[in-house]
């Protein structure tokens, strides 16, 4: 068709814009998650904006908005982690409205508690935030992961690998301690990771990573140096990113693969863990 031409095209020849993806942004009210909301959004994605209460997800999204987010492209959903019931509703809600569901962000958690705390669930704080609660999340959502052929990135961390499960403990009543009860919420998360990816290999991809921290007892913990928000979001980021190929059920320590404890290696553990956690967060 000339510059010059009257001609229309035909509504037939116009295709329908593409739906931008989909990514769940759990803990999107923490420094690393707010992060890499306001990047995602950046980058054209439907970001779902989760914190713990409407009113902590509604200033996520405000403050994404201020800072230059197209406001049809966020949208706020909210469930406490330590109620298992909230975030089953807010799973079946997002499953509603979203039946492809493209990047599920695993960065909310708790840190290290100098005293052991049970939830109304019952179960040591550490361990239902850090993994309870995401391993219920991402269960019920696996169904819309799978239609968009979705990927679950986990923030664990490299302590699993000292860790143990406590299958007669698990909420740490004997001998708690801040390191212990973190520690195996990391290691239950990455052999959870591990599971996932291995009973759905080409239907989705899922990983855990440690990308460094903020948080000044978890770096206690670590020994390690405080790391900066920017550069922990950078490498999630890059892992997030479909374009990325990634080992399937890998742990990675940055941007390259790491060490696992032996109990994500073990078929069995895992199966085990697989079978306490339907129990404990009510899918069975």
């Amino acid at each position: 068709m000339s510059a010059h031409s009257s001609t229309l095209p035909s509504p037939s020849s116009l295709s329908a814009p593409l739906a931008p993806p989909a990514a769940l942004v759990a803990g999107a009210d923490g420094g690393v998650g707010h992060a890499l909301a306001s990047r995602l959004a950046a980058q054209g994605w439907l970001v779902l904006a989760h914190a713990a209460t409407p009113a902590r997800s509604a200033e996520v999204v405000e403050r994404l908005v201020k800072a230059g987010a197209e406001p049809l492209r966020l949208e706020a959903v909210s469930a406490s982690f330590t109620d298992l019931d909230e975030v089953a509703w807010m799973a079946r809600h997002i499953e509603q409205r979203h039946p492809a569901l493209d990047l599920l962000l695993h960065t909310a958690h708790a840190g290290p508690s100098e005293r052991r705390v049970l939830t109304a669930n019952g179960h040591e704080r550490t361990f239902q935030v850090n993994y309870l609660a995401p391993y219920l999340l991402t269960r019920l959502l696996t169904g819309a992961l799978r239609n968009a052929r979705g990927r679950v990135v986990s923030v664990s961390s490299t302590l699993h690998r000292g860790a143990n499960l406590a299958w007669s403990d698990l909420t740490r009543a004997r001998g708690y301690t801040p390191l212990s009860a973190y520690a195996q919420a990391a290691l239950a998360l990455t052999m959870f990771s591990r599971a996932l990816a291995e009973q759905q290999p080409d239907e989705l991809t899922a990983i855990s990573v440690d990308p460094g921290s903020d948080d000044p007892d978890v770096v206690r913990m670590h020994r390690w140096a405080t790391t900066p928000v920017e550069h922990s979001s950078d490498i999630i980021m890059q892992l997030s990113t479909p374009a990325m190929l990634v080992r399937n059920g890998a742990f990675y320590e940055g941007l390259l693969p790491g060490q696992v404890a032996t109990a994500v290696e073990d078929s069995r553990a895992r199966a085990r863990l697989r079978l306490v956690s339907d129990r404990l967060t009510g899918l069975s």
